[in-house]
């Protein structure tokens, strides 16, 4: 047997993991910590390419800066002799499983709940990734770079073409990183958004659930044409669609937003088996979306603003919260508002007016950002906001990224009495905001 190859007097080679055109990864054991590690070696011709030099260098300096489970840790970088030259080397975490990639030539079957569970997982990874600041795109997803470890839990590895959204001045964004069927339309451009990676990710989730690698899909249009019927069904075909679009602007604009697009589409989908009649679920049996609410920051014209104008409640509305439907005032009720004006010296309107204005200035904000959520009510109560007036406060929890949070909001009585403890109401939240919440069911 030969010698095994030593790397810095340290680092064990073991076998070959994956070969890249300018570097490939070992399994290596680390001789003083006694672990398994990959290594990546940067080929000394690549070595010498500048460009090829600086991606690896960008790959270690923003893996340094991440701590997420679904991203491999570095523990090291250094340059060393390899195969008679000096080559550069990347020490990273060893992710035991297999990728999508080997699970698709595999032919290995994977429940409805394993391929929800994964996107779920991986939409929690990107929106990690993205929420960094600068943001941090990977720019290369698909199913060779996702491994699943043993208990299922899902890894995107080779940040060979990261980079950050904010460039440098001399970064002119002109680099083409990516492969091709995984790629959208911006990145042959040099440009790349946090919509770019969901791309990616859609074509990647396309290929898992198809066995038919994207190119397949691919019209003379240079678009993916997402089939009738897909074996995932829906609400994953309706997600894929929409993340799939050709233009930025028709996608999904964050990971956050898919995966709370996913909790209302399964909400309103079927109803649950009798034997998951008394489930604490919050998306189960949820009312359905009182409009079609696009990417954020939405314009507050046609449906939006209707929606404005139905939760911000009119000034009469709130001088009258007791009366049913929302009829414009009659003339007796003009004339008692007139005389109710004049006896409280204009204080009676001022005080409605300044109420009206200052929710429909909150409203604004979370009709224009807020991402939907299904809430379960808690409790109610009603509250007095002036001259015997009363609204009723709700009181509410939801559940966004598996952790459970809690809100309250008001609304007319003629709302609130048709609900009672645990009924499914409709919300948006801002989770810039401490994920303050309103509701936005109206009936």
């Amino acid at each position: 047997m030969s010698d095994p190859v030593l790397v810095a007097e340290r680092y064990e080679v073991i076998r070959p993991l994956g070969r890249g055109s300018f570097a490939h990864t070992l399994l290596a054991r680390d001789i003083r910590l006694g672990r398994q590690v990959a290594l990546k070696v940067l080929h000394p011709r690549g070595a010498s390419d500048l460009k090829a030099y600086e991606l690896f260098e960008r790959e270690a300096a923003v893996l340094r800066d991440l701590r997420h489970p679904g991203v491999p840790a570095i523990h090291a970088s250094f340059r060393a002799q390899y195969e008679g030259a000096d080559a550069a080397f990347l020490v990273m975490e060893y992710i035991e499983g297999s990728s999508l990639a080997e699970m698709i030539t595999d032919r290995r079957h994977l429940e409805h709940a394993e391929v929800m569970n994964l996107f779920v997982e991986l939409l929690g990874v990107l929106d990690y990734l993205h929420s960094r600041v600068p943001p941090v795109l990977h720019r290369d997803i698909k199913p060779a770079n996702l491994i699943v470890r043993p208990e299922g839990q899902p890894v995107l590895v080779d940040f060979g073409a990261v980079r950050n959204v904010f460039r440098s001045p001399e970064d002119d964004g002109s680099t083409v990183v990516g492969t091709y069927g995984y790629m959208p339309y911006e990145q042959y451009m040099g440009q790349a958004s946090p919509a770019s990676d969901l791309y990616a990710l859609g074509a990647t989730f396309l290929h898992l659930v198809t066995g038919r690698p994207p190119p397949e899909f691919m019209t003379t249009a240079g678009r993916l044409e997402i089939p009738p019927a897909l074996p995932c069904g829906d609400p994953l075909r309706g997600l894929l669609v929409r993340m799939l679009a050709p233009a930025q602007a028709d996608r999904f604009q964050s990971a956050r937003e898919v995966r709370s697009a996913l909790l209302w589409s399964s909400a309103v989908g079927p109803p649950p088996p009798s034997d998951a009649a008394a489930s604490t679920d919050l998306v189960s049996r949820a009312p359905p979306l009182p409009v079609e609410l696009g990417p954020v920051p939405r314009p507050l014209t046609g449906d939006n603003a209707r929606l404005l104008r139905s939760v911000s409640y009119s000034p009469w509305q709130l001088m009258n919260t007791q009366a049913r439907g929302r009829e414009a005032p009659g003339i007796a009720d003009l004339v008692m508002l007139t005389f109710f004006s004049l006896i409280t010296a204009g204080i009676l309107p001022a005080i409605f007016f300044s109420l009206y204005f200052s929710r429909r200035k909150r409203y604004k904000r979370f009709v224009r950002y807020g991402l939907p959520a299904t809430a379960r009510v808690l409790d109610k109560q009603d509250e007095k906001i002036g001259f015997e007036e009363k609204l009723t406060r709700v009181r509410y929890e939801f559940e966004v990224d598996g952790r459970r949070r809690r809100g309250s909001d008001q609304v007319l009585p003629a709302i609130g009495e048709h609900w009672d403890k645990g009924d499914l109401i409709q919300i948006l939240y801002l989770p810039d905001r401490d994920f303050d919440s309103v509701i936005i069911s109206t009936s």
